[in-house]
């Protein structure tokens, strides 16, 4: 089949390259150029992690390990560091009991941790007196821009051609710019309202890059809270640390976006009492986390005269889903799987796209 895929960030490149793989003429639309930073996908890392606050999630993430590891032998290079993961927060919180329950429950090796073995451990990294961890030593990163061009790079090898600078409105026959493709998908992030109108807000996020006074170990961390700060070690432009906590709504349109001043003090302030780093930032930067109830992403169909499926799988924690969103986009594509065998991911399309589940 003839397969038009809109958007090129994570879940679009990836959709790409599982379409590419299994044969079909793909053609990947991007309105701007790939990699910009206008969206959500932008940035050099993101976490992958087993530990989850909801185990549908965690239990997923046993298909997404292996879809990394399967697409990093293909590419030929490291695109997943396993670094481990801090988790750390009161033993009272939500989100904290919740992590612990998921790696229980899906028998990941952690181990647990007080402040002393904390800083003991990761050469100083500071927590409350009051605040307990959990080490998760599977865990760790991607490499986001290389993910997203390693993908195209795999669907550009089986064929698929690339069209940056180029806003694709297809009709409802699916025609684009003059071509008749057999079937779309749509994996347009912030702009996925202009697709379909799904409950979504678009929120504007923070994260900078930070000098270290001493070495710490290569480890990624988060606080288990609901609003909540992260990191990631330094692999060459210092320390990242970023801000889990939706800033104002926006219309990803008028962007690209300049990074609030007391934002970045804010992560600066957090970047000097966790890690002893410069709370000065090397770079600041923003992000667009397009949010959809209860954090969940969202799949379906588009009512269209051919095969019209969109993926909004963002909520600040898709990226480390990328490969299995474009496995399933494929599937749905290609007729191995239905709207209706994903009811958790469907929910949020009842009475807009003639979805059931």
């Amino acid at each position: 089949m003839k397969v038009a895929v809109i958007g090129a960030g994570v879940h679009g490149a990836c959709s790409a390259r599982a379409l590419a793989l299994a044969g079909h003429e793909v053609h990947v639309y991007e309105q701007f150029d790939v990699g910009h930073s206008r969206g959500s996908s932008h940035g050099t890392s993101r976490i992958i992690r087993r530990a989850y606050a909801d185990p549908y999630y965690a239990e997923l993430m046993g298909e997404v390990f292996p879809l990394w590891e399967e697409f990093e032998q293909q590419l030929g290079e490291p695109l997943l560091h396993r670094c481990g993961l801090l988790i750390f927060g009161q033993s009272t919180d939500e989100w904290f009991r919740n992590a612990r329950t998921s790696l229980t429950s899906t028998s990941t090796p952690f181990e647990a941790m007080g402040p002393i073995d904390v800083a003991r451990r990761f050469g100083g990294f500071h927590l409350e007196p009051d605040e307990e961890a959990l080490f998760e030593e599977g865990a760790g990163f991607l490499k986001a821009e290389r993910v997203i061009r390693g993908a195209l790079e795999v669907a550009k090898e089986n064929g698929a051609k690339v069209l940056e600078g180029v806003l694709a409105q297809p009709a409802d026959d699916g025609v684009i710019e003059g071509t008749q493709y057999d079937a779309l998908v749509v994996c347009a992030g912030a702009w996925i309202r202009q697709f379909v109108p799904l409950p979504a807000e678009v929120r504007f996020q923070h994260f900078a890059y930070f000098t270290l006074s001493g070495g710490l170990p290569p480890m990624a961390w988060v606080e288990a809270k609901e609003d909540h700060f992260y990191g990631f070690p330094d692999y060459g432009r210092g320390a990242k640390v970023g801000l889990h906590r939706y800033g104002p709504e926006v219309d990803p349109s008028q962007g690209p976006f300049q990074p609030n001043p007391e934002v970045i003090r804010e992560i600066g302030e957090v970047a000097r009492f966790r890690l002893g780093a410069n709370p000065t930032p090397r770079e600041s930067f923003t992000c667009l986390y397009t949010v959809l109830p209860g954090e969940e992403f969202a799949v379906g169909a588009l009512p269209m005269k051919v095969p019209a499926f969109f993926a909004s799988a963002c909520s600040g924690h898709g990226f480390k889903f990328g490969v299995w969103i474009g496995r399933l986009m494929r599937d749905l594509v290609e007729g191995k799987t239905t709207l209706e065998q994903h009811p958790r991911f469907t929910k949020l399309t009842q009475g807009n796209t003639g979805v059931s589940s």
